[in-house]
């Protein structure tokens, strides 16, 4: 089991806070979406909803396991289908993404200055990932 002491875990998680626009949308995409994040090779790619049934908030727990794959995620997300189902956005990171993980949530809209929504970073301080 690796232990992580001072910041040097290689994998950072995203939570994901937003209005569901559209519940049939959003279930018809994250079926697809949630198979193709396994494939990039994320640790986790997790929603959850303050209602089953009709659906009005989300939250999205998304674990990187390491630059190549969050690249993999941008690349294959499907922004369009996602923008029919989900709005008003609040991200936070966890942990300590590499410089290229940061300049390309930055050219797509998800790291500041580019990101209009609520943000917040918290740089990794320990830990253990079994």
């Amino acid at each position: 089991m690796p232990h992580f002491h001072e910041g040097d875990a290689t994998h950072w998680y995203c939570h994901v806070e937003m209005d569901v626009i559209d519940a049939v949308a959003a279930r018809e995409h994250l079926r697809e979406q949630t198979m193709i994040e396994e494939r990039n090779g994320m640790h986790s790619f997790e929603f959850f909803v303050d209602d089953y049934e009709k659906p009005t908030r989300a939250v999205l727990l998304e674990c990187f396991r390491d630059d190549a794959s969050q690249a993999a995620h941008l690349e294959n997300f499907r922004v369009e289908q996602f923008a029919k189902a989900f709005t008003n956005f609040r991200i936070s990171v966890y942990g300590n993404p590499p410089q290229s993980a940061r300049d390309r949530m930055l050219a797509n809209g998800f790291w500041p200055p580019a990101f209009e929504g609520e943000f917040r970073h918290m740089p990794y301080f320990v830990g253990f990932r079994s």
